[in-house]
């Protein structure tokens, strides 16, 4: 309720007791009033009444024989009554007979009638006179003064009367708010106190069998169960910190040991980057040598078609082997997103046949055949099927596919390469023998080999590696019945180049 305006219990109390006794004792006073004034209406009237019959009895005899004094004489007896005001005798309908005070008006109508009127000030009765001519009536007016005077006297003994039972209420609801709302003040200065201090040991001091006692044992209980719960979770506190401490110290232990893993692993990697610079180097040395003599040697001629076949194939192996140190130091910048990539249109239909004649030795030593389409329509190599992208890479990546897929093959065995044209471009390698499950999940990653005596774990890793260079999306689908599908997707169309 913070922000709202408070107002106790208590003063809620007192206001609705005093506020239904004011109501009752207003409503039980108008009532009575209402009662009274009506009860002495009625009184009023009957005496009024009883007086005019009374008194046109006596004026009968006036009337017959026309003596005008002697009805005033009759009607001057109404002195003897304060509270009349006037009376007249009509005859003849509207014709003033004999009048006293101030005499009221002619009654209304011809007929003989027996009327009272009665209005907030004064009485009116209207007799017919007992006389022998007709339409003869005496109109008596009573002041009701008297009776309102009576009434307003009765009405201050009542206010005061009023005022005093209200006093009275105003103690008897103190002491009762008191005995009811005490209890809840009390309560909520412990609430108060509790949610301050946060001291949940401290308990509500109040017995009673009512509903308040009810609520009081109530709250009691819920503080119970929350000290309860606190001691629970402060234990728990407790033992969570040991275990963070003693984790932490174990983490500081492991910490020491990786720093000095990482300087160890460091130091080596530095070692074994500089062997291997020195390594590149020499064997580019080397590798000029071997690619060298099979250009003299196809340029002298003099070979026969199947000498100059394998001359060509040991030039094709050392071209290989100096792409493959080349592609040593980019894969190092690939991985640090390093790389620049030098986009072209790049045949695949061109890079795939040769790439067939560079594993013609592979594929006859391991019976296993290889087949390529383009749309689903077989190759025949003047075909064209262009990729943007650099062409060593390309030629990387579908080697190492391929080797892979042919080494994973049986004897009798066909390696599928797919071209598949539309928006984005694939090129996916097909070959009936599933990936280990050992690792299915893992076939992307870096070293990650199974089965192969002299595999390093970089074919896949390094075709993934250049397919993510290029923007493509390279996937692998393999299961013990369909054999093992390689994918890769290219984003650029090589006739807009975009995505």
């Amino acid at each position: 309720m913070r922000g709202e305006a408070f107002t106790p219990l208590g003063r809620k109390l007192v206001w609705a007791i005093l506020g239904t006794t004011l109501l009752a004792l207003a409503l039980a006073l108008a009532l009575n009033f209402l009662f009274a004034i009506h009860a002495q209406q009625q009184d009023a009237a009957r005496r009024a009444h009883s007086l005019t019959s009374l008194l046109a009895t006596s004026l009968a005899a006036a009337v017959d024989f026309d003596d005008q004094a002697a009805a005033r004489e009759n009607l001057d007896s109404l002195a003897l009554i304060p509270q009349v005001n006037g009376a007249a005798v009509y005859v003849n309908g509207n014709t003033l007979f004999a009048a006293y005070g101030e005499p009221p008006p002619p009654p209304r109508g011809t007929s003989p009638q027996n009327r009272i009127e009665v209005t907030f000030a004064r009485l009116e009765v209207t007799q017919d006179v007992p006389s022998a001519s007709p339409g003869s009536r005496l109109v008596l007016t009573v002041s009701l003064a008297d009776q309102w005077a009576a009434i307003g006297r009765a009405l201050l003994i009542a206010l005061a009367i009023l005022a005093v039972v209200f006093v009275i209420c105003i103690r008897v609801a103190i002491r009762f708010r008191k005995q009811l709302t005490d209890p809840l003040a009390e309560l909520g200065r412990t609430v108060a106190d509790i949610a301050r201090r946060r001291d949940y040991s401290r308990r509500a001091e109040y017995r009673s069998d009512d509903e308040i006692g009810m609520l009081v044992a109530g709250f009691n209980a819920m503080l119970e169960r929350i000290e309860n719960r606190d001691a629970e979770l402060r234990r728990h506190r407790e033992y969570l910190e040991q275990m963070v401490a003693e984790r932490t110290r174990q983490l500081e232990r492991n910490n020491f040991k990786l720093m000095a893993e990482m300087r160890r692993r460091t130091k080596a990697e530095m070692i074994r980057e500089e062997v291997e610079r020195i390594n590149r180097h020499d064997l580019k040395s080397s590798l000029s040598l071997i690619i060298g003599y099979p250009e003299l040697l196809l340029a002298e001629g003099g070979l026969t078609e199947p000498q100059a076949r394998n001359i060509r194939r040991i030039r094709a192996a050392g071209y290989r082997m100096l792409d493959m140190i080349r592609n040593h130091l980019d894969m190092f910048k690939m991985e640090h997103n390093l790389y620049s990539l030098r986009r072209s249109p790049v045949d695949m239909v061109e890079t795939l046949c040769s790439l067939e004649e560079e594993f013609s030795p592979l594929l006859g030593s391991s019976g296993v055949l290889l087949n390529m389409k383009i749309d689903g329509v077989e190759v025949v190599g003047l075909e064209r099927f262009d990729i943007l992208g650099e062409e060593p890479l390309l030629r990387a990546m579908l080697r190492n596919l391929i080797q892979n897929a042919i080494e994973a093959s049986r004897k009798g065995d066909t390696v599928l390469v797919r071209l598949e044209d539309g928006p984005r471009r694939q090129v996916s390698v097909y070959n009936p023998t599933p990936v280990p499950p050992e690792v299915r999940h893992r076939i992307f990653e870096k070293y990650v080999t199974h089965g192969k005596e002299n595999g390093t774990g970089l074919g896949t890793y390094f075709a993934a590696l250049i397919a993510r260079t290029h923007g493509a999306n390279i996937t692998m689908h393999t299961d013990n019945e369909s054999g093992t599908l390689m994918t890769v997707t290219f984003r650029h169309h090589p006739e807009t180049g975009t995505a």
